[in-house]
């Protein structure tokens, strides 16, 4: 885990946060980049052009960034940007929980696990974003990315994630993954906004859930694969996503996995059950996150999860204030450091 903070140019915040993880990077190349490590600068090329020209065009950017993240730690630009944008295109993992209280006495708050097979292990850190002339955010990220998985920006607007076990028919072009909450966090700054540009974006096939709250208290969770969007609106009471699809628009698309389903399905109903007709606050937030019985465990631990799968964090967002607390690992047992923009 880190935590670091970055500003300036785009190029000046990769240098920045190339150098604060740089040997953090070795073991996130090993990770994500693993089989591609005797591919030539050719077959980099025709996969770049293939496969992300969607990325480039979308968030010049970031391109900007990654070069920034090689100059800063030392490793060579292919490896970066493969890391960054191409390892990703492959299937995404089943896990992850969202939770949003619209309505607090803290103000409107969206609370995430982030959750990985046992055998990945932990990476995750905290980043604070400060572009020049842009919107400035905190959230998670990996060394050596510029990804921003689950955050909230300087307006207000917080977001979060997890997949959806999707499958509509492939696009010709799809932006990476996992900027896609990071390239919102920088350009919106209420739901509504975000939502219109969700819907301006193709992502993979398999999609995501994204759960959205603003400072205004409006919330909702997109799910999205392809260009094919759906949107479910909380009128202001607690609304949750794990891995599956609710809306009508995504129901067509939902893979049929029964245990992948029925853990995610649990997990949903536990959310439920453990909030149902009480006060939504924080600690409520918190009791939930640390819920680990199964069936239904929100945080997951390897050698007891269905399907080996553990927290890595916990996160609670905070609209009001544009603030986060982290708790790496488990909240059942592990402290909560606050961090602010």
């Amino acid at each position: 885990m880190f935590y670091v903070e970055t500003s300036g140019s785009h190029y000046e915040m990769g240098v920045q946060f190339g150098r604060a993880t740089a040997l953090q990077i070795g073991s996130m190349l090993d990770y994500l980049t693993k089989g591609f490590r005797h591919w030539d600068e050719a077959k980099f090329q025709r996969a770049r052009e293939q496969h992300l020209r969607c990325t480039e065009r979308h968030c010049p950017e970031l391109i900007e960034e990654v070069q920034g993240i090689a100059d800063g730690s030392g490793v060579p630009f292919r490896w970066i940007y493969l890391m960054n944008f191409y390892a990703v295109l492959r299937e995404p993992k089943e896990g992850c929980t969202n939770i949003i209280f619209p309505r607090t006495p803290d103000g409107p708050l969206l609370a995430k696990t982030n959750d990985l097979p046992v055998h990945e292990g932990h990476h995750s850190g905290v980043r604070v974003f400060r572009p020049a002339g842009g919107m400035a955010f905190l959230g998670s990220s990996f060394p050596g990315t510029v990804w921003c998985g689950g955050g909230v920006n300087e307006a207000g607007l917080a977001i979060g994630g997890s997949s959806c076990a999707a499958d509509v028919p492939a696009p010709a072009e799809a932006l990476s993954p996992h900027v896609v909450n990071r390239h919102a966090l920088s350009r919106a700054a209420t739901v509504r906004e975000a939502v219109a540009l969700l819907q301006t974006l193709t992502v993979p096939r398999w999609g995501a859930n994204i759960p959205l709250v603003d400072r205004a208290g409006a919330a909702a969770i997109v799910e999205k694969a392809g260009s094919v969007q759906g949107v479910r609106w909380s009128k202001g009471e607690p609304i949750f996503c794990a891995n599956f699809s609710c809306t009508t628009e995504m129901s067509a698309y939902r893979i049929n996995n029964p245990p992948v389903l029925a853990e995610s399905t649990d997990r949903f109903a536990a959310m439920e059950r453990l909030t149902r007709g009480r006060e939504p606050t924080v600690a409520l937030l918190r009791q939930t996150l640390a819920h680990t019985d199964p069936p239904g465990a929100v945080s997951r631990y390897g050698d007891s999860d269905p399907l080996k799968y553990e927290t890595e964090f916990a996160a609670i967002f905070y609209s009001s204030g544009s603030k986060a607390g982290f708790c790496f690992s488990h909240p059942d047992r592990d402290p909560w450091r606050m961090f602010a923009l």
